[in-house]
């Protein structure tokens, strides 16, 4: 039997799981094995009018690809703005996770 990852999320009313790699099968629950259960439940529902299937690869069409941008004058631009971009979003992921770790305080 194999293994999917779910991604497990502290929410404030409880947990959110979410299927890696199917952001749209996700389920909450008030306690992290209710969240599990759930979503599990989610992908067992979808799974039932769904199929997993695998095909070929073409693998004379992945090289052709290589180098293709590498005389475009903008090309580093956009790399370059997408490494500021991924720092942008990685800085404010920090820092809702840092906030997420205080203890609330209640008045």
């Amino acid at each position: 039997m194999g293994t999917i990852s779910i991604l497990l999320e502290r929410e404030i009313n409880g947990f959110r799981a979410s299927v890696l790699g199917l952001p749209d099968c996700q389920a909450q629950g008030v306690t992290r094995e209710d969240a599990l259960s759930n979503v599990q439940k989610a992908l067992s529902k979808r799974l039932e009018s769904a199929e997993v299937v695998t095909i070929p690869l073409d693998s004379f069409s992945l090289p052709k690809l290589a180098g293709l941008f590498k005389d475009d004058p903008q090309w580093n631009e956009f790399q370059a703005a997408m490494a500021s971009y991924r720092q942008e979003v990685d800085a404010e992921l920090e820092a809702e996770y840092l906030q997420s770790d205080q203890p609330s305080s209640v008045a």
